[in-house]
């Protein structure tokens, strides 16, 4: 492409999609610009630092094994020696007693104890077909997901394999305890995808964090940090893109195209300007009709002892839990005196009522609330908890809802340029599928050159 003929692209969310997006359309020989309104890259993939503790980052989310597109980003930008590879222990709780169920033992669901035997044996079963039906059960390719989603949710799925005790205390909380929407609302293709996938996977952390990745992908895009846009318009040929530091005063580019990579209903809201031309009905609605649950960590620094050492800790039973997991971390701390201290740095994850009600109130409170349904999912936790550090995400899981997927692929097929969107909400709230949307909305504006 000559310069003369250059397009100039924005790209406006600067997470793992967008920044997937920007990889395909810098390599195209765009100008790609991309807005982000955080002060730095990753979106819900960006870590958090402090200093007090040591390593200082604050994990937020984890590669696992079977993610193929981040497995070739991380060998095309040499991270491997990023990656510090977590225990895949697993606890499931019954009212604070909580007892291990490992993914990577076949020999683990035998010796667990909340169900019957009878519903052990049948969690085996289901999951060694689903395991065999793999190649035709995708994570994260809706086009794939979409020939299975039959309008099951994954409780109702659930429930036909085995009892409602068997269900609740074996599958639902690794549906729920990952994720922060309800087996109900969710589609029978994301349970039977976690179960032929996750089992002898590897899980990992990246050093830092894992927008790293997104921070790569970006190289060679022009980047407006802590920028939020406020209003796209059509102007002539071109798209007008209005945005602006907050509190600060905005300004107006123009471009050829846009790719869309903020959570579906901010993607909504921006587009609502633009003619049906532009943005058809379909996309419309489906942007508009995407359900979120938001998600809320409240970190501690606890004693060594006090619960096991890289552990997920999750709430099992039917309902909303009060605390639906807890994921532990080693970190080490100084004290007055400036000497090591081995600490665990404990993540709290209150349920969706609890999670709603405590956004956005002060950190104290958040604190506070979330403390005493440490034991919840723990009885025998019985140290001290030094509040630390509260992450909010109002947009924190998109829930793949029954029928989504059918909808994500006819909305997939219409792409096309000017204008495209990218994001989890295509298929399964994970950066793999982040990343397989972004790429794939860089070539829906490719296909038009």
């Amino acid at each position: 492409m000559s310069t003369r003929t250059r397009k100039r692209t924005a790209v406006i969310g600067g997470g793992m999609a967008g920044s997937a997006a920007a990889k395909k359309l810098i390599a195209s020989g765009r100008e790609v610009v991309i807005y982000e309104s955080a002060d730095g890259l990753g979106g819900r993939a960006r870590s958090w630092h402090r200093p007090e503790i040591e390593p200082d980052v604050g994990i937020n989310l984890m590669y696992v094994s079977f993610y193929k597109l981040m497995t070739e980003l991380i060998s095309e930008y040499g991270l491997e020696s990023e990656l510090v590879k977590l225990s895949s222990d697993i606890y499931i709780s019954d009212r604070g007693r909580a007892i291990p169920l490992s993914p990577d033992s076949p020999l683990s669901p035998l010796t667990y104890k909340h169900v019957s035997l009878r519903d052990r044996l049948a969690f085996l079963r289901t999951t060694i077909k689903q395991v065999r039906d793999k190649s035709r059960i995708d994570f994260f390719d809706p086009i794939k997901a979409a020939q299975l989603d039959d309008g099951l949710s994954a409780a109702d799925w659930g429930y036909q394999q085995m009892s409602r005790r068997g269900f609740d205390f074996m599958l639902r909380p690794q549906v729920e305890g990952f994720w922060n929407f309800a087996s109900e609302d969710a589609s029978a293709v994301h349970a039977k995808g976690l179960l032929a996938w996750m089992g002898g996977s590897s899980f990992y952390v990246f050093r830092n964090g894992m927008q790293i990745i997104a921070e790569r992908n970006a190289e060679g895009a022009e980047l407006r940090l802590a920028h939020e846009v406020t209003d796209v318009q059509l102007a002539g040929a071109r798209l007008r893109v209005t945005a602006g530091p907050v509190g600060g005063d905005p300004a107006t580019e123009t471009f050829d195209e846009l790719v869309f990579a903020t959570p579906a209903p901010i993607a909504a809201k921006l587009t609502a300007a633009l003619p049906t031309e532009i943005v058809g009905g379909d996309a419309r609605r489906f942007l508009e009709s995407q359900r979120y649950e938001p998600a809320l960590s409240v970190s501690y620094l606890v004693d060594v002892g006090g619960l096991p050492s890289e552990a997920h800790i999750v709430a099992g039973g039917p309902g909303d839990q009060p605390l639906r997991n807890m994921i532990t971390y080693p970190r080490t701390v100084r004290d007055e005196r400036g000497r090591a201290v081995d600490k665990l740095l404990v993540f709290a994850y209150p349920g969706r009522a609890n999670t709603r009600r405590l956004l956005g109130l002060p950190p104290e409170e958040q604190f506070a609330a979330v403390l005493p349904w440490l034991k919840t999912l723990w009885a025998d936790f019985s140290g001290e908890a030094e509040p630390f550090h509260v992450a909010e995400r109002p947009y924190g899981f998109p829930i793949p809802a029954p029928g989504r997927y059918r909808q994500a692929v006819e909305v997939m097929k219409q792409q096309g340029a000017p204008v495209v969107f990218a994001g989890d909400y295509f298929n399964s709230p994970t950066t793999e599928a982040a990343l397989l949307s972004g790429f794939r909305a860089a070539e829906a504006l490719m296909r038009a050159d």
